[in-house]
């Protein structure tokens, strides 16, 4: 492929010498000293703690013209300049995609109205690095120490595109490639997570990680204006991405004031977060102010990022160092164990460091799925309700895959399939999935499902017994005469219904009836229209199909009943009289959430399913 790196700092340098390396035609664009020095020497990398240099001699432009062709340009740097640079790309029309790659908290509205939306997509390039010299000095990345780029279409659609950009990628030794549909949203949060606190009070701290670390005052600030931050986001409607970082609002300051000065002592963040620190002062404010200006649509508390804020500017005297008088807050906390995961898979992402172990996205037979976390450990498999996909186990699959094998999957005609498979019946959907289990070597597991993928684990553990563990429902009711045959006459108007609605108020009235807040809402709209109204139409003819069949008697497996305290009323009743109908199962009622509280509560109903898998199988640390 050819592809144009736009952006010659430590990242963009990177990037082309991989892709050089990995046999693609690439050219770089830098300009002054640094068009200087790259004809001199060539692209220099220097890995942390690595004997020797690395040094790639590629292609070196000083301008992209208006009438050059490129597959793929890679724009390599933070928004602040990217925007700056719009006008000189949209001059060119023949280039089909230009990947962003850098923090960005604004958005691709800008980019969009300047190239057109098929021609955007977002990411973020990872690790971090500083430049000294003519020599790019990074983080150490290669096959042992993998990375995982985050990208996504700007409307949160997988196209041939996306894939084939992803596979591109991937192709870089020393990364993954992680396809998102919510990119501004996970770019949003990414600078939430850096800007709100620890970037000022880095500042505060003279750009020094040892006088940060040494400041607990200091530490305590930058915890309470990150959940600040976070908490800003949300309330301004933006869904949190990943889906656990909300749990750090839950974790005490005490623990994540330790985890921070942990950090602050690793050569990770000194290269990564103090060096960009130090080098780019002007991206670091222009982030801050962009999201300083989201959360404040939500009028929320703001006092910790109001302390920190003077300390973007230079000027500003340096913080007392070494104060310790804040009493820090012990307050907030949903479990201990699950706040002190949360806070550790929180620090992961911030690095999105891959292993051996990390999610690896296949396709098996037209099945689209996810699978992560240690090998030799007992199975999970989520299954995804009506029309949805496997994005709102997103939570759940990051906290689970700390101890668990963990497998997601988009059912024939949902998510990534909706394009190319057609919705299919239980029977069908069982035999894919149970071929997916024997391509990856699973002989038994634990499937947890949400309303549909509950009823399709049941036809599972009837038909298939010794392929199951046991069961968890979220929002689910029995298959085994679950409604009576009046009824499910009566659903059959609901197919009649969705033909006739327009499709944008069909999703939206379908994310206000499964969610019950804005966030789950927001996702069960945006998943629907990606399953599509004919898909939709379809799923329900087939599902009442599979009702009205159901199954001859109940699985009598260990089972978790879990339901949103705002269920529909016949849905909690029959939730109710099924968990007193099975021998072995425990009952959960999850507060302030409808029929997805897997994605109304997320943290509430990890923690449950923590506790329901503890007394299945003891896990297998990874």
């Amino acid at each position: 492929m050819k592809i144009l790196v736009f952006g010659a700092g430590p990242l963009g340098s990177l990037k082309a010498a991989r892709l050089h390396e990995a046999g693609h035609d690439v050219s770089l664009l830098a300009r002054g000293q640094r068009l200087e020095d790259l004809r001199e020497h060539g692209i220099v990398i220097q890995e942390d703690d690595a004997d020797e240099e690395e040094v790639a001699h590629v292609d070196v432009v000083d301008s992209l013209e208006s009438d050059e062709y490129y597959d793929l340009v890679l724009v390599v740097m933070g928004e602040h300049q990217a925007i700056q640079i719009l006008d000189t790309l949209a001059e060119n029309e023949h280039i089909p995609t230009f990947l962003f790659m850098g923090n960005n908290v604004g958005g691709s509205d800008e980019m969009v109205q300047a190239l057109g939306n098929e021609r955007v997509m977002l990411g973020f390039p990872y690790p971090g690095g500083k430049r000294d010299g003519h020599v790019m000095r990074v983080l150490p990345i290669n096959e042992a120490n993998r990375y995982t780029i985050p990208i996504g279409e700007v409307d949160g659609t997988i196209r041939p595109r996306t894939r084939e950009v992803a596979a591109v990628l991937e192709d870089m030794r020393g990364y993954d490639v992680e396809i998102r549909t919510d990119i501004e949203e996970w770019l949003k949060y990414h600078v939430a997570l850096l800007m709100s606190g620890l970037v000022p009070a880095l500042y505060a701290a003279e750009t020094s990680m040892k006088r940060l670390g040494e400041t607990r005052d200091l530490l305590v600030l930058s915890v309470r204006a990150t959940k600040e931050a976070l908490r800003g986001l949300r309330n301004a409607g933006y869904s949190p991405s990943p889906p656990v970082v909300r749990a750090f609002e839950y974790v005490p300051e005490p623990i994540c004031v330790w985890a921070i000065g942990w950090l602050m002592r690793n050569e990770y963040a000194k290269i990564s977060v103090e060096g960009h620190a130090r080098d780019g002062r002007e991206e670091m404010r222009y982030l801050f102010d962009g999201l300083r200006s989201l959360i404040d649509q939500a009028d929320g508390e703001t006092n910790a990022i109001d302390q920190l804020a003077p300390y973007y500017d230079p000027d500003t005297p340096p913080y007392p160092e070494g104060k310790r008088e804040l009493s820090m807050k012990w307050g907030g906390l949903v479990a201990p164990a699950v706040g002190a995961g949360a806070l550790a898979v929180g620090f992961r992402q911030l690095r999105s460091k891959a292993s051996a172990d990390s999610t690896a996205e296949r396709e098996s037979g037209g099945i689209h799925y996810e699978i992560s976390g240690p090998k030799n450990a007992t199975t999970v498999v989520f299954t995804h309700g009506f029309a949805l996909n496997r994005e709102t186990w997103r939570e759940q699959t990051a906290t689970l895959s700390e101890s668990y094998r963990v497998l997601s999957w988009d059912l024939p005609g949902c998510g990534d399939a909706a394009r190319s498979s057609d919705p299919v019946r239980f029977d069908v959907a069982a035999r894919k999935l149970l071929d997916v289990l024997d391509d990856e070597g699973i002989d038994h597991a634990v499937l947890i499902g949400q309303s549909m993928g509950s009823l399709l684990n049941q036809y599972i553990a009837y038909h298939h017994p010794d392929r199951v563990r046991a069961l968890a429902h979220v929002g689910g009711f029995p298959l085994h005469e679950g409604f009576s045959e009046r009824t499910i006459k009566l659903m059959g108007v609901h197919e009649r219904a969705l033909k006739l609605m327009p499709e944008q108020v069909l999703y939206d009235v379908f994310g206000r009836f499964v969610a019950r807040t804005p966030d789950a809402q927001e996702y069960a709209r945006r998943a629907s229209a990606r399953t599509g109204k004919g898909n939709m139409i379809s799923l329900e003819r087939r599902l009442l199909e599979d009702l009205k069949e159901g199954i001859p008697e109940l699985p009598e497996l260990p089972q978790l009943v879990l339901v949103g305290e705002h269920e529909y009323f016949l849905l909690r009743k029959k939730a109710k009289a099924w968990d007193e109908r099975l021998p072995n199962s425990a009952y959960t009622m999850v507060t302030d959430a409808g029929h997805i509280a897997n994605h109304d509560h997320p943290t509430a109903v990890t923690e449950r399913l923590i506790s329901f898998l503890e007394t299945v199988d003891q896990p297998t640390s990874g």
